[in-house]
């Protein structure tokens, strides 16, 4: 028996039952007390009484609505203007969810009025529970756990709404010793007086010809270390990157501020096509635009538009300033700058990795930016084929068996998309996209050679490989869940 399990059972025989903040007195961390106890249960030594707690966070956003809740806020308007509005004129659409949902408010075909109920919130006569219990728990740690053992609904809905977020605590309050825990403790040869250490009294005195050494027990509780861990989506990166370079490619890169020139125009993607609208892409005020250089290919691509198209082709637009939608933009620039080397160069395999911007709405598999790799392979006699291979070698070396099917890009004919199914969700997510660099491209960026081209999103792989709920899992800044994660399943 650990000299640590000792000392607790003999603290417990001596004095019965013992409330855990009792324990410290014994002389040990807290850690080894629970340590201790840990052991002990498994053998049935001791009994222990479990007491339920919660523990509350008012979040970012339940911290703004500590002043004025957006059905507060709405009801207080329709007083102002006449208890009455027109739906479309209503912005707040938060606060028109909740009014309706509390009798506050009532919706009428496009009208939306006031009831007595919202009068009396508006007016202050009555008190919103909501947010009576948010100040409550702001100020009293402890009602928390009154209100959830109640199972109170308006806290259910602000856990719902995200202004309170609510962890169960289970913790031991009273431990006390069975008759197990008494036959072991007088059958226990005692590591009191025993060598715990060869210090330099042990060694002068030569104590150890006349005592026993202490056992060393290998499972004693220690204090955690956490060693130094890479962020997983750091991690993934990496082990993209070694992967490319290990199916024999080149790394190479570029920039993120990028003209739509390259983002949208070189890659035959018409000017009026909706990805280059503001809801979709990120564009800059300074710099607005970015000069194109070469005005050989401005007049190369400025032909394969009319003639693809048939629409007028405006320079104005091909330089405007913009935060990369894609990394196929850097793809884009290697196909030019690699158009014409000496055949033995061939084929000529290149692949990037970095960030790319969309301006899209927020959800569990949408951010505002995410990680993309991009590859391309410029050579002679290419098929999709090859290019399917590439990428069904590529997914297996993370664990992904991917689906094919085909699919529409301005800059690919013919072109494909990889699927996976996500076991979790039911249902198939989106890996990448991909084909061969249409002639009217390749032309334009003068070669005649055949370019397969791909890109691919690397947010998403992390569903498979970590088990997350949401992409935002990956950057809340939770230092105990990046200290206690799990290993990527590669």
């Amino acid at each position: 028996m650990h000299v640590y399990e000792e000392k607790l059972l003999k603290a417990l025989k001596s004095n019965g039952v013992r409330k855990l903040d009792e324990l410290g007195a014994l002389g040990m961390g807290t850690d080894s007390i629970l340590w201790a106890i840990e052991n002990l249960l498994k053998s049935g030594a001791i009994k222990v009484v479990k007491s339920k707690s919660y523990v509350a966070t008012i979040t970012q956003e339940g911290s703004k609505d500590l002043t004025l809740f957006p059905e507060e806020e709405l009801v207080k308007s329709l007083i102002k203007s006449g208890k009455k509005a027109d739906i479309s004129s209503i912005k707040n659409n938060i606060g028109l969810i909740w009014a309706k949902k509390n009798g506050w408010v009532e919706v009428n075909g496009n009208s939306v009025s006031l009831t007595q109920a919202g009068e009396e919130i508006a007016s202050g006569a009555k008190a919103y529970w909501q947010k009576d219990i948010l100040k409550l728990i702001s100020k009293d740690d402890k009602a928390v756990s009154k209100l959830a053992e109640s199972g109170d609904e308006q806290l259910d809905n602000l856990v719902r709404r995200k202004l309170l977020s609510i962890k169960e605590k289970e913790t031991i309050s009273d431990v006390s010793i069975t008759e197990t825990g008494l036959k072991m403790l007088e059958s226990e040869v005692s590591d009191e007086g025993k060598i715990s250490s060869m210090s330099r009294e042990v060694i002068s005195g030569r104590k150890w010809e006349t005592q026993r050494f202490k056992g060393y027990d290998v499972d004693a509780a220690v204090e955690p270390i956490y060693p130094a861990r890479m962020h997983p989506m750091h991690e993934l990166v990496n082990q993209i990157r070694k992967i490319w370079l290990n199916m024999g490619f080149v790394e190479v890169s570029g920039p993120i501020i990028e003209s739509a020139f390259w983002n949208f125009d070189a890659l035959f993607s018409p000017q009026d096509h909706p990805t280059r609208d503001m809801h979709d892409t990120f564009f800059l005020s300074n710099p607005s635009q970015i000069d194109i250089d070469d005005i050989t290919l401005l007049n190369k691509v400025r032909s394969m538009h009319k003639k693809g198209w048939g629409e007028p082709w405006r320079e104005g637009l091909a330089k405007k300033a913009l935060l990369r939608t894609h990394t196929t933009s850097v793809s884009a620039r290697y196909i030019k700058k690699f158009a014409n080397e000496i055949e033995s160069s061939y084929p000529i395999k290149l692949f990037s990795i970095g960030k790319a911007f969309r301006n899209e709405s927020v959800d569990y598999k949408h951010l505002a930016e995410l990680h993309m790799t991009d590859g391309i392979i410029i050579g002679n006699n290419l098929t999709l084929a090859n290019l399917m291979y590439i990428l069904e070698r590529f997914y297996s070396k993370l664990g992904i068996k991917p689906m094919f099917k085909p699919s529409y890009f301005p800059f690919v004919e013919p072109g494909v998309e990889a699927y996976y199914y996500d076991e979790r969700r039911k249902t198939y997510i989106e890996l990448c996209g991909g084909g061969i660099i249409r002639r009217e491209i390749a032309k334009a960026m003068g070669t005649s050679k055949t370019i397969l081209a791909w890109g691919m999103g690397i947010d998403r792989m992390m569903f498979n490989l970590l088990d997350i709920d949401s992409l935002a899992d990956l950057y809340k800044n939770d230092v105990d869940w990046l200290r206690n994660r799990g290993n990527l399943k590669i």
